[in-house]
């Protein structure tokens, strides 16, 4: 018998190997993922809360198993009775009413500590997460929502209320506040960092908005005497951190938790302002707080950066918001004939000196790339002062920091060296453009001798006598030779 060429043999060895084993483990995978959501048959809550249950009716409540399948405690291998306590097969099952293990949430201020029954429990949240917090139920009853909820608690049943903290007159009960469930939903919860969770960097603004861009939600309720208001989305949205983060898809900007915190959210007070921003702008909050400026705001009420850069709506940070011109920031407060919150004049000199010199550094910049470039579209080589250039630009970027300082003198400093830059670049860039011109000077001098010699060797070529090779009216067949 022939035998089949090893050419052959070869591809489909590998083929029947590379399908013999990928395959299996592809079926096994789908089988471990529909075993792990699929319930036991002796499973008691299918007897109520499964429509094929035997006492399934149209008020009971039902969860497909299905949509718990995304649900990051169905993963860890937690089914309905480790939430809900109860026994989980038939053979132990009693009525819920009866069941003392039975935990069921009546009320939406119960929800808190349903969920902290298991997240407040620092021995068996290891179990899952060895660095898993556990405080995030303590948090929320520090937060506007949970303070508000606490309040509606204290005002229905004061021996219900959870903490030791007495709510004050700010504190006006309310129980449609948030809870767990309204930002990480019930059943189904997605894990934080899943891109689909309602609390991933991304969606959690969206999150949010759900109750504070709803303006019959959001009407009445007050923060601190003022009308919480319901266009702080609409207003991050179109900010630099809205539009980084949904835009640019930078997870470094902030968003709502960020700022406000995630379970015991509040808005920053005046006196904190400052620090939520140097979460991520740690140079300025420094400079700020080394100021007096600092102590100025907080006692004139005023919410330390969010006073000139906004709140929600922030926007890039301009020079115009520099100085005394037509709608710069400085002109708010230090209007020489409108002065607001103490505001002096001496600051408005300041402000004033700060943004002309900015403007200073700014057009010598501009000069030495103008400088650089005519260099560069004749040909000359100018890589080592569009390098050097770079230097200005940070040194202009610095003194925009400094601003924060409310100082004159570092401000000056710190454009000084910017200046010194910008003008040996160009003094580089036309020492380049001088060396050009005098090329072409020495070119056109070469010229003139090279030209003066083709010209002599021209008139001598011309006084050379003609050819005697052949005179005139001989036969060329009697000078041809043999």
């Amino acid at each position: 018998m022939k035998s089949i060429p090893t050419v052959i043999v070869v591809p489909l060895l590998l083929l029947a190997v590379s399908f013999g084993i990928a395959a299996p483990p592809s079926r096994a995978a789908d089988d471990a993922s529909s075993s792990a959501s699929v319930l036991p048959e002796d499973y008691s809550c299918n007897l109520c809360h499964s429509k094929a249950g035997d006492l399934w009716n149209d008020e009971t409540p039902v969860v497909e198993e299905t949509k718990l399948a995304g649900d990051i405690h169905w993963q860890r291998g937690l089914r309905c009775h480790d939430c809900h306590g109860g026994s989980p097969t038939m053979d132990e099952f009693q009525n819920h009413r009866e069941d003392p293990t039975f935990r069921n949430v009546l009320s939406r201020s119960q929800i808190p500590a349903f969920c902290g029954h298991c997240h407040s429990n620092f021995e068996y949240m290891r179990r899952y997460t060895p660095s898993a917090r556990t405080d995030q139920e303590a948090e929320y009853w520090t937060s506007g929502h949970g303070r508000h909820l606490k309040a509606s608690i204290q005002k229905a049943d004061p021996q219900e209320a959870p903490g030791s903290d007495e709510t004050t007159e700010a504190d006006k009960a309310d129980k449609a506040v948030a809870t767990c469930v309204d930002c990480h939903g019930h059943h189904g919860i997605l894990a934080v960092k899943d891109v689909s969770s309602p609390v991933y960097p991304t969606r959690i603004a969206e999150t949010c908005a759900r109750c504070h861009s709803d303006e019959k939600l959001m009407a009445g309720r007050t923060y601190n005497g003022r009308p919480v208001g319901h266009d702080q989305y609409t207003h991050w949205r179109q900010s630099v951190h809205g539009r980084a983060l949904m835009d640019k898809g930078d997870l470094g900007a902030p968003a709502c938790n960020d700022c406000h915190g995630n379970h015991g959210a509040m808005p920053p007070g005046v006196d904190s302002v400052a620090n939520a921003c140097g979460t991520c702008h740690g140079k300025i909050a420094k400079l700020f707080a080394d100021t007096r400026m600092r102590h100025k705001f907080e006692e004139a009420g005023l919410p330390g950066c969010a006073t000139c850069h906004g709140s929600h709506q922030t926007t890039n940070p301009t020079d115009e918001m520099l100085g005394m011109e037509t709608g710069a920031i400085c002109a708010t407060c230090h209007n020489p004939e409108n002065p607001q919150h103490g505001a002096t004049l001496a600051g408005a000199e300041a402000a004033r000196r700060m943004r002309d010199n900015l403007e200073q550094l700014k057009r010598e910049i501009v000069l030495a790339e103008e400088r650089i470039k005519a260099a560069e579209q004749l040909g000359m080589e100018v890589r080592g002062p569009r390098f050097d250039l770079r230097e200005a630009v940070d040194a202009l970027t610095n003194a925009r920091t400094l601003i924060h300082s409310f100082k004159v003198e570092p401000l000056e400093e710190a454009l000084a060296e910017g200046l010194k830059v910008t003008e040996s670049v160009t003094a580089s860039a036309d020492n380049a453009l001088q060396e050009h011109t005098r090329r072409r000077i020495w070119l056109a001098a070469s010229l003139v001798p090279i030209l003066l010699v083709v010209g002599l060797l021209l008139l001598y070529i011309r006084t050379l006598p003609p050819s005697t090779g052949a005179t005139a009216g001989s036969d060329p067949e009697s000078i041809r030779m043999d």
